[in-house]
């Protein structure tokens, strides 16, 4: 990042080489939009590179500056797309793969099986948490936004989230070990 600040446009090419996949994996995550993720890698390193002046090494690591910026530009645009409705109207193009794997008789009893097990581990999680999992997965909330929507402190928010997990995990984890273990 040094080199940037000289100007030195190769070693802005390098940065994206390396840190591109991060950057298209966060927008993935919140953009829920692979066009869009894609338009955020170009709009992150556009922004570092005009920014490049404000990157202290002392103050931290580069990775860590770009993953700021790039989260803080794809919730805007996440907002952005939000305000102009752009999630409302789903394109039947997205849920093609489903219908196909419909069509395969294995895969679809193991994903029977696999949700079988996770609507009895998600019947068993507290409502705040059960709450809170189907607004950030289900609803593309952030977890500022859920505990703004229930009128809970974001460390309350958090924890109901990061224990829903915990619990989703071990019971898929402990069902596919006795599923494991009944196979041999």
């Amino acid at each position: 990042m040094v080199q940037v600040q000289a100007g030195d446009e190769v070693a802005l090419g390098l940065l994206l080489d390396r840190y591109a996949r991060l950057v298209l994996g966060i927008g993935c995550r919140i953009l829920r939009d692979p066009g869009e993720a894609q338009e955020l890698v170009q709009d992150v390193f556009l922004h570092a590179y005009r920014k490049a002046a404000l990157f202290d090494p002392h103050k931290g690591a580069f990775r860590s500056w770009l993953i700021r910026i790039a989260c803080h530009r794809a919730l805007d645009r996440r907002e952005y797309l939000n305000l102009h409705r752009f999630y409302d109207d789903r394109n039947l193009d997205d849920y093609v793969d489903v219908f196909r794997a419909s069509t395969n008789p294995e895969l679809e009893a193991d994903l029977s099986l696999c949700e079988k097990i996770l609507r009895k581990a998600f019947e068993e999680l507290t409502h705040k948490q059960r709450l809170t999992v189907e607004m950030y997965f289900f609803e593309g909330y952030t977890l500022r936004e859920i505990s703004e929507r229930l009128n809970e402190s974001l460390a309350n928010t958090r924890h109901y989230y990061y224990r829903a997990l915990e619990h989703l995990k071990k019971s898929v984890h402990l069902n596919s070990l006795k599923k494991s273990h009944d196979a041999i």
